[in-house]
């Protein structure tokens, strides 16, 4: 058996053979302040992100159910005239045609971008849409008109699809299909945000 002292001197030459073993105080501060910045960077990236995933969502889903709202209309003679389901009532009944969506009339605001505010305008030539954007509280819509000759809904009398967004003042209580004025129109896709 050894010594104290035989074993001592033992181990201290044992672990100035294999070098030294842990972290200084210093190198974890050091760690700790890289993946600090790491996080300062990536963070404000990360919600920019999701945020405009939010708006791609809505976006997504509204043209979704223009293809809904374009099978109706040829299943209903060429008419939007009936699909609010007749009136204000809580459930449009475009919902017979399945896109995965929820329809509300023109008088019910869209509160999420899977369901969708619907109002049927110009004696049912003319249809909005409109669906809202929880991550950037703004409201996007598309007006899909059939025939020349009716009030433009989005400023634009043309016959076709005219894509639109508000931008300031929207909550999930106020993005209906029935507003005006929107921010910014476009003829030829959604508006840039």
């Amino acid at each position: 058996m050894k010594s104290v002292p035989e074993r001592l001197r033992a181990r201290r030459l044992r672990i100035e053979e294999g070098g030294e073993q842990g972290f200084t105080l210093i190198e974890l501060l050091v760690v700790l302040l890289i993946i600090g910045i790491l996080l300062a960077i990536a963070i404000p990236t990360f919600l920019s992100v999701t945020k405009s995933a939010n708006n791609t969502a809505a976006q997504s889903n509204l043209q979704t159910a223009l293809t809904g709202a374009k099978t109706y209309f040829e299943s209903a003679n060429q008419t939007y005239t009936f699909v609010n389901g007749g009136g204000t009532g809580a459930v449009s009944s475009i919902t017979q045609i399945d896109t995965g969506l929820v329809y509300y009339s023109k008088a019910v605001p869209s509160t999420a971008s899977n369901q969708i505010s619907v109002n049927v305008v110009n004696t049912g030539s003319d249809i909005v849409l409109a669906a809202y954007s929880t991550g950037t509280k703004e409201c996007w819509a598309i007006e899909d008109n059939t025939a020349p000759g009716g009030s433009p809904v989005f400023g634009a009398a043309t016959v076709g699809t005219t894509y639109a967004v508000w931008k300031t003042g929207q909550s999930a209580t106020t993005c209906t299909a029935s507003q005006a004025t929107p921010t910014t129109v476009s003829t030829t896709g959604f508006p840039s945000a």
